[in-house]
């Protein structure tokens, strides 16, 4: 995992890292199925499938929809950061989850 967040350091890898790895993975696996729920919800028709393609509108409105979310996703991201957002302060539960996630939990 180190050599794909730093690709001309050592090719150890530590236990703090892995960590690190997988909360990422988590959230972006997470917001991956919220993006695939919502726009699916939105765009694609409940009464049943008679093509085994999308229409173009349907494409469209995916494209769209998928566009707004990671646009706001970056939005938001980007406003933390210069908020100087610390998960201590503003998640009560981030201590609980930390020690959940230590190996022997």
């Amino acid at each position: 995992m180190s050599y794909l967040l730093n690709p001309y350091a050592s090719q150890e890898v530590s236990q703090d890292k892995l960590d690190v790895a997988e909360v990422q993975f988590d959230a972006m696996n997470h917001t991956f199925n919220n993006i695939l729920n919502t726009c699916l919800e939105k765009c694609i028709p409940h009464e049943g499938y008679g093509e085994s393609d999308l229409t173009k509108g349907e494409m469209c409105c995916i494209d769209r929809c998928v566009a707004k979310i990671h646009y706001s996703n970056r939005l938001i991201g980007a406003y933390v950061q210069t908020q100087g957002f610390e998960p201590v302060k503003y998640l009560p539960h981030y201590e609980q989850a930390k020690r959940d996630l230590e190996p022997g939990n």
